[in-house]
């Protein structure tokens, strides 16, 4: 797919929104959520993958923190469309084309909100689960992960967030999702197609906003005397 030279917003006579295209069109728009909510999970499950590691590594020396971290921020300023395209000469229309590039753009939002959430995580915590006998791993996972979660799911939400705003690059090269109907909406000045989806694009990143603030709740009950999110 190849997107317009410019903008050719002429009055086309279509409305901006139609509640007609959108019960017309519902099976392609089921379709599209489908594809932009598989896209959405794949690059944040695969920058989780890799964030973890990341953190632990840049928290064993601080000069490997500054390292990790710079290079996290060096991926995170290469343009989306360049990133794109350059993946597009390895893996084509493959899905890893738009995966890569945008787990990729998750690490510095999650690297840096996991570092500052086990960061933390008082001494004082530490050491008096030290004295009750467990061990460093038990620590970890029963005393500085809890501790952090409200700052690593904060981190969570943002690179969810942008990473389905995101996903629409994919569109520029073919790949299916909102962005397919918006670049075509764009091409075609389709005015009800380009907004309708912009739109549903806008809609399932509140939702998913929301879903993830409500597993926070769950998973950080101590929290919910606090009136903090």
């Amino acid at each position: 797919m190849r997107p317009p030279e410019r903008f050719k917003f002429h009055s086309t006579g279509d409305p901006w929104l139609s509640w007609h295209y959108i019960t017309s069109h519902s099976h392609d728009i089921l379709t599209a959520t489908q594809d932009h909510v598989i896209l959405t999970l794949a690059s944040v499950g695969l920058g989780v993958l890799f964030a973890v590691p990341l953190s632990a590594l840049a928290r064993r020396r601080s000069w490997l923190r500054e390292v990790v971290l710079a290079l996290c921020n060096a991926v995170y300023a290469i343009p989306s469309l360049a990133f794109v395209i350059a993946m597009f000469k390895f893996f084509e229309l493959s899905r890893l084309t738009v995966i890569i590039p945008l787990a990729a753009y998750c690490q510095v939002i999650l690297v840096r909100n996991i570092l500052t959430g086990l960061d933390e995580v008082s001494s004082e915590a530490v050491d008096a689960a030290r004295g009750m006998g467990f061990s460093p791993t038990r620590i970890f996972w029963r005393v500085r992960l809890p501790i952090a979660v409200p700052t690593i799911v904060a981190g969570l939400r943002i690179a969810v967030v942008s990473t389905i705003e995101l996903v629409v690059i994919g569109g520029f090269i073919g790949q299916n999702g909102y962005g397919h109907y918006i670049f075509e909406g764009y091409r075609n000045s389709y005015h009800t197609e380009l907004l309708t989806y912009l739109l549903m694009t806008i809609v399932l990143a509140l939702i998913a906003d929301f879903l993830i603030l409500m597993a926070q709740r769950v998973l950080t009950p101590w929290r919910r005397g606090l009136g903090t999110t």
